[in-house]
């Protein structure tokens, strides 16, 4: 039974062998110990012209950087066989490099005395049929047949006939990569009006609103660690779906010496005084939020070697992991920290836009769509972050 079953699954790998390569454009054999094509016939051209003849019967050109690559694998330090196969326009071309033209003629005949032989010497034959093909062992020889075509070993040596493209010869886009850890830094800002109050004192120096911020103390800072789905790929770009989890700290540092704190009906901002008039002044001043965030990004890849690697524009969800303010004093040096809620929103949410440069570190810019303090308890006041990833 094991016979037959051997034989049934040697002449329907056959059958399959001989019809792929009747799918073919173009099927061509070459010696590779005296490098001339097979089954042409006696002829004074070189191997390349040969090629060039067989190429231009099915209308196809052969090209410099193919015949390169026929020329490595004819001069490829082997004594096995070995293949090439290549797409050009809508048309199949597969070569076959032998390394003796009896041999790749005398194949089956070859097969048909190992046969004999394994029969004679008594050796045990081996047949398995699974999900991942045809599996023939005989000694040490060992066939195996896939839907992508044919693996033959004998001992240390490995036979590989393809069925369409060579596998081990693609190469997979170089896109950019939206995945791993990323650790951005950036300035923030206030976006929204604020309601102007009167200074209750005499002699006090000009309005200055609660809100205004320091240019360059509001500082941005978010540690992600990020992942992605493919939704569609090409050869040049890739459309993806980004998400991941993130801490990220807001650091509002206020530019004039009132100190913000959680009064009874909402946020307030009191000064303290040296003397009637004279605030006490602040060497830092400011008020932090950290959030646990969810961001979700779709984007664009690139080439990694292009002038725009990424585009991505997304949003997030947030949940706010704690609030607290620090004002230092600036002659004194004493500090004051408060840890509250200040009547901070838990949640929050936003849009987000990244984009990865050639030669520039990667940008991103996000905008809070929920204000920052509960209804009723503050004004209505925005955050906004923008800076570089550094990771």
């Amino acid at each position: 039974m094991k016979k037959i079953t051997a034989i049934i699954c040697l002449v329907l790998s056959t059958m399959s062998l001989y019809a792929k390569e009747a799918q073919d454009s173009l099927l061509l054999k070459i010696d590779k110990r005296n490098q001339t094509l097979l089954d042409a016939g006696s002829s004074k051209r070189t191997l390349r012209e040969e090629l060039e003849i067989a190429f231009s019967k099915k209308g196809l050109v052969l090209s410099d950087s193919l015949w390169q690559d026929i020329r490595k694998a004819i001069k490829t330090d082997s004594d096995g066989d070995s293949s090439l196969s290549v797409r050009i326009g809508n048309s199949q071309v597969k070569i076959g490099i032998f390394k003796s033209a009896v041999g790749s003629r005398q194949s089956v005949v070859d097969s048909r005395q190992s046969t004999v032989e394994s029969r004679q010497s008594g050796k045990k034959e081996e047949v398995r049929v699974g999900l991942d093909g045809v599996h023939v062992k005989d000694g040490n020889e060992e066939t195996h047949v896939t839907w992508d075509g044919v693996y033959h070993r004998e001992g240390k040596e490995v036979t590989k006939v393809i069925w369409g493209k060579d596998s081990t010869k693609l190469k997979r886009p170089n896109l950019y990569s939206r995945k791993g850890l990323n650790f951005y830094f950036g300035l923030n800002a206030l976006t929204g009006i604020e309601p102007e109050l009167a200074v209750p004192y005499p002699g006090a120096p000009p309005y200055v609103p609660n809100f205004t911020l320091s240019p360059t103390g509001s500082r941005y800072a978010s540690i992600e660690i990020s992942s992605y789905v493919n939704l569609s790929e090409g050869k040049k770009s890739a459309f993806r779906l980004g998400y991941g989890l993130e801490i990220d700290w807001y650091n509002f540092m206020f530019d004039h010496n009132r100190i913000i704190s959680k009064g009874t009906n909402g946020v307030q901002f009191a000064a303290s005084y040296a003397a009637p008039g004279k605030e006490i002044a602040l060497s830092k001043n400011k008020m932090s939020i950290s959030y646990l965030t969810l961001p979700i990004m779709p984007h664009f890849a690139f080439d990694k070697n292009s002038a725009v690697k990424m585009i991505a524009i997304g949003g997030y969800v947030s949940y706010r992991l704690d609030t607290w303010t620090k004002a230092i004093e600036d002659q004194s040096g004493n500090l004051r920290k408060e840890t509250s809620n200040l009547y901070v929103n838990p949640f929050r949410y936003g849009l987000r836009a990244e984009f990865a440069l050639r030669h520039f570190p990667d940008l991103f810019f996000s905008y809070d769509l929920s204000p920052i303090f509960e209804p009723g308890k503050g004004p209505e006041m925005r955050g906004l972050a923008f800076g570089i990833q550094l990771l």
